[in-house]
Protein backbone atom coordinates (compact mmCIF):
# COMPACT_ATOMS: atom_id res chain seq x y z
CA UNK A 1 0.00 0.00 0.00
CA UNK A 2 2.82 2.42 0.92
CA UNK A 3 4.52 1.59 -2.36
CA UNK A 4 1.34 2.42 -4.33
CA UNK A 5 0.91 5.72 -2.48
CA UNK A 6 4.55 6.58 -3.17
CA UNK A 7 4.12 5.87 -6.88
CA UNK A 8 0.94 7.95 -7.00
CA UNK A 9 2.71 10.81 -5.23
CA UNK A 10 5.61 10.58 -7.67
CA UNK A 11 3.20 10.62 -10.62
CA UNK A 12 1.43 13.70 -9.22
CA UNK A 13 4.80 15.43 -8.71
CA UNK A 14 5.87 14.69 -12.28
CA UNK A 15 2.62 16.05 -13.65
CA UNK A 16 2.27 19.11 -11.45
CA UNK A 17 5.57 19.71 -9.68
CA UNK A 18 8.74 21.54 -10.60
CA UNK A 19 9.84 18.91 -13.10
CA UNK A 20 6.92 19.74 -15.37
CA UNK A 21 8.02 21.36 -18.62
CA UNK A 22 6.59 24.39 -20.36
CA UNK A 23 3.01 23.60 -21.35
CA UNK A 24 2.58 24.50 -25.00
CA UNK A 25 -0.84 24.52 -26.68
CA UNK A 26 -1.41 24.86 -30.41
CA UNK A 27 -4.31 27.09 -31.45
CA UNK A 28 -6.76 25.92 -28.74
CA UNK A 29 -7.40 29.12 -26.79
CA UNK A 30 -10.03 27.64 -24.48
CA UNK A 31 -7.69 24.85 -23.45
CA UNK A 32 -4.82 27.26 -22.82
CA UNK A 33 -7.00 29.55 -20.69
CA UNK A 34 -8.44 26.62 -18.76
CA UNK A 35 -4.98 25.30 -17.97
CA UNK A 36 -3.82 28.78 -16.96
CA UNK A 37 -6.66 28.97 -14.44
CA UNK A 38 -5.85 25.49 -13.12
CA UNK A 39 -2.11 26.14 -12.89
CA UNK A 40 -2.44 29.75 -11.68
CA UNK A 41 -0.36 30.96 -14.62
CA UNK A 42 -0.56 33.52 -17.40
CA UNK A 43 -1.05 32.75 -21.09
CA UNK A 44 1.73 33.84 -23.43
CA UNK A 45 0.17 34.00 -26.91
CA UNK A 46 2.68 33.82 -29.73
CA UNK A 47 0.85 35.14 -32.82
CA UNK A 48 2.66 33.84 -35.90
CA UNK A 49 2.08 32.97 -39.56
CA UNK A 50 3.43 30.06 -41.57
CA UNK A 51 5.30 32.39 -43.96
CA UNK A 52 6.86 34.70 -41.33
CA UNK A 53 10.66 34.28 -41.18
CA UNK A 54 11.11 36.14 -37.84
CA UNK A 55 8.37 33.91 -36.36
CA UNK A 56 10.30 30.79 -37.37
CA UNK A 57 13.51 32.22 -35.95
CA UNK A 58 11.75 33.00 -32.66
CA UNK A 59 10.32 29.47 -32.51
CA UNK A 60 13.56 27.68 -33.36
CA UNK A 61 15.97 29.78 -31.34
CA UNK A 62 13.85 30.64 -28.30
CA UNK A 63 10.69 28.61 -27.79
CA UNK A 64 12.46 25.34 -28.62
CA UNK A 65 15.33 26.10 -26.25
CA UNK A 66 15.21 24.06 -23.03
CA UNK A 67 16.75 26.77 -20.86
CA UNK A 68 14.15 29.32 -22.00
CA UNK A 69 11.32 26.83 -21.57
CA UNK A 70 12.50 26.17 -18.02
CA UNK A 71 12.31 29.91 -17.30
CA UNK A 72 8.90 30.39 -18.89
CA UNK A 73 7.23 27.32 -17.38
CA UNK A 74 7.05 28.85 -13.90
CA UNK A 75 4.57 31.57 -14.83
CA UNK A 76 3.28 30.86 -18.34
CA UNK A 77 1.28 28.58 -20.58
CA UNK A 78 2.50 29.09 -24.17
CA UNK A 79 -0.23 29.31 -26.80
CA UNK A 80 1.09 29.04 -30.35
CA UNK A 81 -1.54 30.81 -32.45
CA UNK A 82 -1.55 30.93 -36.25
CA UNK A 83 -2.92 34.44 -36.78
CA UNK A 84 -4.31 33.57 -40.21
CA UNK A 85 -6.30 30.60 -38.89
CA UNK A 86 -8.67 32.70 -36.84
CA UNK A 87 -12.21 31.55 -37.62
CA UNK A 88 -12.82 29.76 -34.28
CA UNK A 89 -11.51 31.95 -31.46
CA UNK A 90 -11.19 35.28 -33.32
CA UNK A 91 -8.15 36.34 -31.28
CA UNK A 92 -6.50 38.10 -34.23
CA UNK A 93 -9.61 40.24 -34.58
CA UNK A 94 -10.02 41.00 -30.91
CA UNK A 95 -6.36 41.97 -30.57
CA UNK A 96 -5.99 43.62 -34.02
CA UNK A 97 -3.00 41.47 -34.97
CA UNK A 98 -1.39 42.77 -38.15
CA UNK A 99 2.34 42.24 -37.59
CA UNK A 100 4.19 39.05 -36.78
CA UNK A 101 5.34 37.81 -34.43
CA UNK A 102 3.25 39.60 -31.81
CA UNK A 103 3.43 38.53 -28.18
CA UNK A 104 0.41 38.94 -25.93
CA UNK A 105 0.19 38.14 -22.22
CA UNK A 106 -3.16 37.33 -20.62
CA UNK A 107 -3.73 36.75 -16.94
CA UNK A 108 -5.42 33.56 -15.79
CA UNK A 109 -8.84 35.22 -16.21
CA UNK A 110 -8.13 36.15 -19.83
CA UNK A 111 -7.51 39.88 -19.41
CA UNK A 112 -4.66 41.54 -21.33
CA UNK A 113 -1.60 42.26 -19.20
CA UNK A 114 1.02 43.19 -21.79
CA UNK A 115 1.82 43.24 -25.50
CA UNK A 116 4.95 43.24 -27.65
CA UNK A 117 5.01 43.96 -31.38
CA UNK A 118 7.87 41.66 -32.31
CA UNK A 119 11.04 40.81 -30.40
CA UNK A 120 14.34 42.48 -31.20
CA UNK A 121 17.42 40.47 -32.06
CA UNK A 122 18.89 38.21 -34.72
CA UNK A 123 20.49 35.50 -32.60
CA UNK A 124 19.66 33.40 -29.56
CA UNK A 125 21.22 35.77 -27.05
CA UNK A 126 19.48 38.94 -28.23
CA UNK A 127 16.14 37.29 -29.02
CA UNK A 128 15.96 35.36 -25.76
CA UNK A 129 16.90 38.50 -23.81
CA UNK A 130 14.05 40.37 -25.49
CA UNK A 131 11.55 37.61 -24.66
CA UNK A 132 12.71 37.23 -21.05
CA UNK A 133 12.58 40.98 -20.44
CA UNK A 134 9.03 41.04 -21.82
CA UNK A 135 7.92 38.16 -19.59
CA UNK A 136 9.59 39.65 -16.50
CA UNK A 137 7.80 42.92 -17.10
CA UNK A 138 4.54 41.03 -17.59
CA UNK A 139 5.01 39.03 -14.38
CA UNK A 140 5.64 42.24 -12.44
CA UNK A 141 2.48 43.80 -13.87
CA UNK A 142 0.46 40.69 -13.10
CA UNK A 143 1.74 40.61 -9.54
CA UNK A 144 0.22 44.08 -9.11
CA UNK A 145 -3.03 42.92 -10.77
CA UNK A 146 -2.41 45.33 -13.64
CA UNK A 147 -4.37 44.85 -16.87
CA UNK A 148 -4.97 46.88 -20.01
CA UNK A 149 -8.50 47.65 -18.99
CA UNK A 150 -10.03 48.57 -22.33
CA UNK A 151 -9.97 44.92 -23.43
CA UNK A 152 -12.59 42.58 -22.02
CA UNK A 153 -11.86 38.90 -21.39
CA UNK A 154 -14.49 37.73 -23.88
CA UNK A 155 -15.19 38.36 -27.53
CA UNK A 156 -18.49 38.97 -29.28
CA UNK A 157 -17.64 38.71 -32.96
CA UNK A 158 -21.01 40.22 -33.93
CA UNK A 159 -19.80 43.59 -32.64
CA UNK A 160 -17.09 43.78 -35.30
CA UNK A 161 -17.81 45.05 -38.83
CA UNK A 162 -17.96 42.47 -41.59
CA UNK A 163 -15.18 44.08 -43.65
CA UNK A 164 -12.83 43.68 -40.67
CA UNK A 165 -13.81 40.03 -40.15
CA UNK A 166 -13.44 39.28 -43.86
CA UNK A 167 -10.08 41.01 -44.09
CA UNK A 168 -8.52 39.13 -41.20
CA UNK A 169 -10.05 35.85 -42.40
CA UNK A 170 -8.55 36.66 -45.83
CA UNK A 171 -11.91 36.12 -47.52
CA UNK A 172 -11.87 39.69 -48.83
CA UNK A 173 -8.72 41.81 -48.68
CA UNK A 174 -9.96 44.57 -51.00
CA UNK A 175 -10.87 47.28 -48.53
CA UNK A 176 -12.46 50.53 -49.65
CA UNK A 177 -11.54 53.54 -47.55
CA UNK A 178 -15.05 54.94 -47.93
CA UNK A 179 -16.58 51.82 -46.35
CA UNK A 180 -14.16 51.88 -43.43
CA UNK A 181 -14.68 55.58 -42.74
CA UNK A 182 -18.45 55.23 -42.99
CA UNK A 183 -18.30 52.56 -40.28
CA UNK A 184 -16.29 54.86 -37.99
CA UNK A 185 -18.63 57.78 -38.65
CA UNK A 186 -21.64 55.62 -37.76
CA UNK A 187 -20.32 54.48 -34.37
CA UNK A 188 -21.45 56.24 -31.21
CA UNK A 189 -19.00 54.58 -28.81
CA UNK A 190 -15.60 55.58 -30.16
CA UNK A 191 -13.90 54.22 -27.03
CA UNK A 192 -15.11 50.64 -27.45
CA UNK A 193 -12.51 47.97 -28.11
CA UNK A 194 -14.22 47.06 -31.39
CA UNK A 195 -13.93 50.64 -32.65
CA UNK A 196 -10.38 50.98 -31.37
CA UNK A 197 -9.25 47.68 -32.89
CA UNK A 198 -10.58 48.53 -36.35
CA UNK A 199 -9.20 52.07 -36.10
CA UNK A 200 -5.73 50.80 -35.23
CA UNK A 201 -5.85 48.15 -37.95
CA UNK A 202 -6.92 50.52 -40.75
CA UNK A 203 -5.61 53.83 -39.39
CA UNK A 204 -3.85 54.65 -42.66
CA UNK A 205 -7.28 54.95 -44.27
CA UNK A 206 -8.76 57.28 -41.65
CA UNK A 207 -10.19 60.51 -43.07
CA UNK A 208 -9.08 63.75 -41.43
CA UNK A 209 -12.18 64.14 -39.17
CA UNK A 210 -11.72 60.57 -37.87
CA UNK A 211 -8.02 61.20 -37.22
CA UNK A 212 -8.77 64.46 -35.41
CA UNK A 213 -11.40 62.74 -33.22
CA UNK A 214 -8.86 60.04 -32.36
CA UNK A 215 -6.31 62.69 -31.43
CA UNK A 216 -8.89 64.42 -29.23
CA UNK A 217 -9.42 61.08 -27.44
CA UNK A 218 -5.72 60.26 -27.12
CA UNK A 219 -5.68 60.54 -23.32
CA UNK A 220 -8.81 58.38 -23.03
CA UNK A 221 -7.31 55.77 -25.36
CA UNK A 222 -4.09 55.64 -23.34
CA UNK A 223 -6.10 55.13 -20.16
CA UNK A 224 -7.99 52.24 -21.78
CA UNK A 225 -5.51 50.63 -24.16
CA UNK A 226 -2.06 51.65 -22.96
CA UNK A 227 0.76 53.73 -24.39
CA UNK A 228 2.10 51.10 -26.81
CA UNK A 229 -1.11 50.67 -28.78
CA UNK A 230 -1.99 54.36 -28.76
CA UNK A 231 1.46 55.48 -29.94
CA UNK A 232 1.16 52.91 -32.71
CA UNK A 233 -2.29 54.25 -33.61
CA UNK A 234 -1.03 57.83 -33.69
CA UNK A 235 1.87 56.84 -35.93
CA UNK A 236 -0.44 55.12 -38.44
CA UNK A 237 -2.87 58.04 -38.46
CA UNK A 238 0.05 60.42 -39.06
CA UNK A 239 1.50 58.15 -41.73
CA UNK A 240 -1.83 58.06 -43.57
CA UNK A 241 -2.01 61.85 -43.67
CA UNK A 242 1.55 62.14 -44.96
CA UNK A 243 1.06 59.48 -47.61
CA UNK A 244 -2.03 61.20 -49.02
CA UNK A 245 -0.24 64.55 -49.11
CA UNK A 246 2.79 63.04 -50.84
CA UNK A 247 0.77 61.09 -53.41
CA UNK A 248 -1.10 64.27 -54.33
CA UNK A 249 2.05 66.46 -54.07
CA UNK A 250 -0.10 68.80 -51.99
CA UNK A 251 1.93 71.25 -49.90
CA UNK A 252 -1.06 72.37 -47.81
CA UNK A 253 -1.96 68.78 -46.88
CA UNK A 254 1.70 68.09 -46.16
CA UNK A 255 1.89 71.07 -43.78
CA UNK A 256 -1.30 69.84 -42.08
CA UNK A 257 0.28 66.40 -41.67
CA UNK A 258 3.35 67.96 -40.02
CA UNK A 259 1.09 69.90 -37.66
CA UNK A 260 -0.85 66.73 -36.81
CA UNK A 261 2.38 64.78 -36.22
CA UNK A 262 3.67 67.35 -33.75
CA UNK A 263 0.46 67.05 -31.72
CA UNK A 264 -0.02 63.30 -32.05
CA UNK A 265 3.45 61.81 -31.63
CA UNK A 266 5.76 61.62 -28.66
CA UNK A 267 9.06 63.52 -28.75
CA UNK A 268 10.94 60.29 -29.41
CA UNK A 269 9.00 59.77 -32.65
CA UNK A 270 8.52 63.25 -34.10
CA UNK A 271 11.94 64.08 -35.56
CA UNK A 272 12.49 60.72 -37.23
CA UNK A 273 8.96 60.50 -38.63
CA UNK A 274 8.77 64.06 -39.96
CA UNK A 275 12.25 63.95 -41.51
CA UNK A 276 11.49 60.60 -43.16
CA UNK A 277 8.34 61.92 -44.81
CA UNK A 278 10.05 65.22 -45.68
CA UNK A 279 12.57 63.28 -47.76
CA UNK A 280 9.79 61.37 -49.51
CA UNK A 281 7.89 64.59 -50.25
CA UNK A 282 10.99 66.22 -51.74
CA UNK A 283 11.69 63.11 -53.84
CA UNK A 284 8.24 63.11 -55.50
CA UNK A 285 8.86 66.78 -56.32
CA UNK A 286 12.24 65.84 -57.83
CA UNK A 287 14.08 68.15 -55.41
CA UNK A 288 17.15 65.97 -55.12
CA UNK A 289 19.56 68.68 -54.03
CA UNK A 290 17.43 69.29 -50.93
CA UNK A 291 17.13 65.56 -50.32
CA UNK A 292 20.90 65.25 -50.47
CA UNK A 293 21.29 68.08 -47.97
CA UNK A 294 19.05 66.28 -45.48
CA UNK A 295 21.14 63.12 -45.79
CA UNK A 296 24.34 65.14 -45.60
CA UNK A 297 23.21 66.69 -42.31
CA UNK A 298 22.56 63.21 -40.93
CA UNK A 299 25.95 62.03 -42.13
CA UNK A 300 27.71 64.98 -40.52
CA UNK A 301 25.95 64.17 -37.25
CA UNK A 302 27.18 60.58 -37.44
CA UNK A 303 23.65 59.24 -37.88
CA UNK A 304 24.09 57.71 -41.35
CA UNK A 305 25.56 54.21 -41.58
CA UNK A 306 27.33 52.85 -44.65
CA UNK A 307 24.26 50.72 -45.30
CA UNK A 308 21.99 53.77 -45.24
CA UNK A 309 24.37 55.66 -47.56
CA UNK A 310 24.35 52.70 -49.94
CA UNK A 311 20.55 52.56 -49.92
CA UNK A 312 20.27 56.29 -50.63
CA UNK A 313 22.85 56.19 -53.41
CA UNK A 314 21.02 53.30 -55.07
CA UNK A 315 17.89 55.47 -55.07
CA UNK A 316 19.97 58.21 -56.71
CA UNK A 317 21.02 55.75 -59.41
CA UNK A 318 17.43 54.63 -60.00
CA UNK A 319 15.57 57.94 -59.77
CA UNK A 320 17.83 61.02 -59.88
CA UNK A 321 19.18 62.77 -62.96
CA UNK A 322 20.84 65.72 -61.25
CA UNK A 323 24.56 65.43 -62.21
CA UNK A 324 25.73 67.43 -59.19
CA UNK A 325 23.92 65.14 -56.75
CA UNK A 326 25.24 62.07 -58.59
CA UNK A 327 28.82 63.40 -58.32
CA UNK A 328 28.40 64.00 -54.57
CA UNK A 329 27.06 60.48 -54.09
CA UNK A 330 30.01 59.07 -56.02
CA UNK A 331 32.33 60.65 -53.45
CA UNK A 332 30.32 58.98 -50.68
CA UNK A 333 30.34 55.58 -52.36
CA UNK A 334 34.08 55.81 -53.01
CA UNK A 335 34.60 56.34 -49.28
CA UNK A 336 32.20 53.55 -48.35
CA UNK A 337 33.79 50.99 -50.69
CA UNK A 338 37.27 51.89 -49.46
CA UNK A 339 36.08 51.21 -45.90
CA UNK A 340 33.99 48.12 -46.75
CA UNK A 341 34.66 46.65 -50.22
CA UNK A 342 31.64 44.36 -50.09
CA UNK A 343 29.61 43.24 -53.09
CA UNK A 344 26.53 45.31 -52.22
CA UNK A 345 28.49 48.55 -51.92
CA UNK A 346 30.71 47.97 -54.95
CA UNK A 347 27.63 47.08 -57.00
CA UNK A 348 25.94 50.40 -56.18
CA UNK A 349 29.17 52.29 -56.86
CA UNK A 350 29.59 50.63 -60.27
CA UNK A 351 26.06 51.44 -61.42
CA UNK A 352 26.30 55.00 -60.15
CA UNK A 353 29.57 55.45 -62.04
CA UNK A 354 27.87 54.14 -65.17
CA UNK A 355 25.09 56.70 -64.76
CA UNK A 356 27.69 59.45 -64.42
CA UNK A 357 29.21 58.44 -67.77
CA UNK A 358 32.61 57.35 -66.43
CA UNK A 359 33.00 54.09 -68.38
CA UNK A 360 36.64 53.45 -67.46
CA UNK A 361 36.04 53.60 -63.72
CA UNK A 362 32.73 51.73 -64.11
CA UNK A 363 34.58 48.80 -65.66
CA UNK A 364 37.20 48.73 -62.90
CA UNK A 365 34.69 48.87 -60.03
CA UNK A 366 32.30 46.42 -61.73
CA UNK A 367 35.12 43.87 -61.96
CA UNK A 368 35.90 44.36 -58.26
CA UNK A 369 32.20 43.93 -57.52
CA UNK A 370 32.12 40.65 -59.49
CA UNK A 371 35.09 39.34 -57.51
CA UNK A 372 33.38 40.28 -54.24
CA UNK A 373 30.10 38.71 -55.41
CA UNK A 374 31.81 35.39 -56.10
CA UNK A 375 33.38 35.38 -52.65
CA UNK A 376 30.00 36.17 -51.05
CA UNK A 377 28.05 33.69 -53.24
CA UNK A 378 26.03 36.50 -54.85
CA UNK A 379 24.79 36.61 -58.43
CA UNK A 380 26.98 38.48 -60.94
CA UNK A 381 24.37 38.52 -63.70
CA UNK A 382 23.51 42.23 -63.51
CA UNK A 383 27.13 43.29 -63.26
CA UNK A 384 28.08 41.18 -66.27
CA UNK A 385 25.22 42.75 -68.21
CA UNK A 386 26.52 46.17 -67.16
CA UNK A 387 30.00 45.35 -68.49
CA UNK A 388 28.51 44.40 -71.85
CA UNK A 389 27.06 47.91 -72.14
CA UNK A 390 30.49 49.54 -71.88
Amino acid sequence: MKKILFLLSLLFFCLHGTTQGLITINQDFNKALSLAAQEDKMVFIDFYTTWCAPCKKLENLVFQNDSIKNILKKDFILLKYNAEDDSVYNLSKKHHISSYPTGLILNKSGYVVNRSYGFSGENFQSLSTSVIEFTKESSALNAKNKIIKGYSNTIDITKYPQFYIDYINRTNTKIQASVVNEYWRSQKDVLSEEYFSTLLYFANEAADPIAEDALANKANYIELYGTTDVETLMYFLTSGKFKRAISEKDQLKYDEAVHFARKALSKEWIDDVVSSFERKFLIVQDKWEQVFTLYENQKNEGKLSNGAINHFCWDIYKKCNDPQVIDKCLIWMKQVTEEEPSYAYLDTYAFLLYKSGDKTETKRIAQLAIEAAKKENESTKNLEALLKKL
